[in-house]
């Protein structure tokens, strides 16, 4: 995200689908039964899926500054065990936390680019989403089911590419920094995540990639007094940080010519390879991400 700026006068649309799949609970890099979770709490989860869809749109008023903007919805689903062997659902679905930023160039020459990335995130997603639970048919759901952060955040990172003949790569850092605390009396933990890449052309317009990530967030600060975080691991501010270690590969089709140009297509598909999560809590397994990007 925001890995290149614009030229003056520039426009990007673009449309981001990406689906993540969570299972097998953790604490640490270890895996947690079901039955292990059950010694702590009366409920477990076993399973997540969050599929998001990410609008976005970039316009550079100078060589120096690329304007931009995001507006995410989400759809996640989380499967529960009980201790006494029911089991069930919860899902929310909706709109995010939005993002308006920049990117601000710092040094370009012809092989090397290097800029900041400045954001801030608003407080769009709803964070009292509720659904039927054996608690309840209108329970409030815990943290990992709701939409937002309730706080405006900090985004801010640098990004660097460099150029070759017949290949790139590239490195960036970004943060995600809580300003303040939400209308439910807590603060989500600060994010880093740091990503670096190469990619190699494998014909006119395809390229292929690969790249490597790392991601580290903490736990919470406060809590909101509608959950029990005696009943199951999510509603627990202590069990919500860790850091995962991703990898990454990629197809890319970009349009240089003719009708579509400006157009790009590009596929990723990403796997966990090392996790160390304050647990029990669910573990990313995979991600796909499908983007279509269009500059003019």
């Amino acid at each position: 995200m925001g890995d290149h700026t614009h030229r003056a006068g520039e426009w990007m649309l673009s449309y981001r689908y990406m689906s993540m799949s969570m299972e097998d609970n953790y604490s640490g890099s270890a895996k947690v039964t079901p039955a292990q979770v059950h010694a702590n709490f009366m409920i477990s989860p076993v399973s997540m899926e969050m599929d998001m869809q990410m609008l976005g749109v970039m316009y550079a008023p100078s060589d120096q500054l690329t304007l931009m903007a995001m507006l995410n919805t989400v759809d996640i689903s989380m499967d529960h065990l009980v201790r006494n062997g029911v089991t069930f659902s919860t899902q929310s679905r909706g709109i995010t936390d939005a993002m308006i930023g920049g990117l601000w160039n710092l040094y370009q020459s012809a092989t090397d680019h290097v800029h900041l990335n400045l954001g801030v995130s608003l407080p769009t997603g709803d964070i009292e989403v509720r659904d039927a639970t054996p608690m309840g048919a209108n329970t409030l759901l815990p943290y990992a089911m709701r939409l937002g952060s309730g706080t405006f955040d900090l985004k801010p990172g640098i990004t660097w590419t460099h150029f070759q003949d017949r290949w790139s790569v590239g490195a960036q850092a970004l943060a995600t920094i809580r300003l303040d605390e939400n209308d439910r009396n807590y603060t989500l933990g600060d994010r880093f995540d740091i990503t670096t890449w190469i990619a190699h052309p494998i014909g006119e317009n395809v390229s292929i990639s690969a790249r490597v990530s790392y991601a580290h967030w903490g736990d919470i600060d406060g809590a909101d007094s509608g959950l029990n975080p005696m009943m199951v691991p999510t509603a627990r501010t202590d069990l919500r940080g860790g850091s995962e270690v991703s990898g990454f590969i990629g197809l890319n089709y970009f349009r240089t010519t003719g009708p579509l140009t400006g157009n790009r297509i590009a596929l990723e598909y990403g796997k966990v390879l090392d996790r160390d999560l304050d647990g029990p809590q669910l573990g990313t397994s995979d991600t796909v991400t499908l983007a279509w990007q269009y500059a003019f």
